[in-house]
Parts: structure tokens; C-alpha cells; sequence
């Protein structure tokens, strides 16, 4: 299993309340334009100036998997937003898990590129060092078993005065 977090703390620049959009420029001064959907709640509170802090995380469990096993594909998908009246908040998290098949393997830079029942392909790069001795048995045709999990957190505090 390897893990990733990261953080990001922006400003609201603008706010679309008709397209329930919202333009943030966070630490590289970039705009980046988010939507939200009606899910969250309370987003009348947002204004202009306001903080966000985002927060991401994403973990891969890999397995070797035998020629001709199959898995279960599975997947959970959950969220919990803010309480009615309270600052906007909500977060998001995905978990996936099938059988992939490997397409590329870049040992020197530590990536791996695979295809899943979904046709999409991902690459991800391998930090751990345990999935880099891994990395290095793969061979493009493989199927190795993946469980994905994703989460994203979104908070809007008050401006800093």
C-alpha cells in the first residue's frame, strides 16, 4: 500500500453563484475554476476573499495476481457535506478495486501505466520503496489486482482580515 496526502489553502477570486462556480487562486497565483454541484449546502455563505482549503488523498494497495485468476470488481463511492446554516464544507471519497492489465513499466522514473475493466488508462508513479522492487518484476501484460482509493475535502473558512 503506498499512500499520498497534499493540501492546498486558496483564495476565492470569484463567485458564479448562478453556475454555482467558484474561480480560486491558490500558492502558484493560478486561477483554477470549481464547480459545485447541489450537494453542498450553503454555498449562498462563499464569498469573494475567502479562504479554501482543499485536502488530498489517494492510496494504492497493489497484489500480484496469478494468469487467469479473476477478481471482483468493487467499488464505494460516499461523502458527507455540511450541516444546514454551518460554513460550507464537504469531501468525497472513491474506492476502486480490479484486475488491471500493466501497459508500460518505467523503472527508471518509478511509473506504471495500466488499463482496468473501465478501458481508461491511469499511470501512476511508485514512491514506496517495497512497490519499486515490485515495479521492477512487471512486465507489460501482466494483470495485477488494484485497489484505488481516493478523497477529496473541500472547507471555506472566513477571509483573514
Amino acid at each position: 500500500v503506498a499512500s499520498t496526502t497534499r493540501e492546498m489553502v486558496a483564495a476565492v477570486a470569484r463567485v458564479d453563484a448562478r453556475n454555482r462556480t467558484i474561480v480560486v487562486r491558490g500558492p502558484d497565483n493560478k486561477p483554477q475554476t470549481l464547480q459545485l454541484g447541489p450537494e453542498v449546502r450553503n454555498f449562498a455563505q462563499i464569498r469573494r476573499g475567502d479562504r479554501v482549503r482543499l485536502h488530498f488523498e489517494e492510496a494504492v494497495a497493489v497484489r500480484m495476481a496469478p494468469r487467469g485468476s479473476t477478481l471482483e470488481p468493487e467499488a464505494l463511492v460516499g461523502g458527507a457535506r455540511a450541516e444546514p446554516g454551518a460554513r460550507p464544507a464537504g469531501g468525497v471519497l472513491a474506492a476502486t478495486r480490479a484486475q488491471v492489465r500493466i501497459t508500460a513499466v518505467d523503472t527508471a522514473n518509478n511509473m506504471v501505466s495500466f488499463v482496468g475493466p473501465s478501458r481508461v488508462e491511469r499511470t501512476v508513479a511508485v514512491r514506496a520503496p517495497e512497490l519499486r522492487e515490485f515495479l521492477k518484476t512487471l512486465n507489460v501484460g501482466d494483470r495485477v489486482d488494484v485497489a484505488i482509493v481516493e478523497a477529496v475535502a473541500i472547507r471555506v473558512e472566513p477571509a483573514e482580515r
